[in-house]
């Protein structure tokens, strides 16, 4: 049976920096080691707390883990 460990939590944010020749320009901004355990309700919570320090606008944020598929 196979198994994975998880190994890490990210959040990227997604920033848009306004427009250049009709072309829209962003930029991502991570935040890692964010703890396994961490719920929805508190990496949202996270989202909106740092989205309001960032200089522009918050386009989107999404989440990403790590794992290993580990072999039993």
């Amino acid at each position: 049976m196979a198994n994975v460990r998880h190994l890490s939590t990210s959040l990227r944010f997604t920033l848009t920096l306004g427009g250049a020749d009709g072309e829209s320009v962003t930029k991502s901004v991570s935040v890692a080691k964010i703890g396994a355990g961490a719920g929805a309700d508190a990496l949202g919570a996270l989202a909106a707390s740092l989205g309001g320090l960032f200089e522009y606008p918050v386009v989107s944020v999404k989440k990403y883990d790590t794992g290993v598929l580990e072999s039993e």
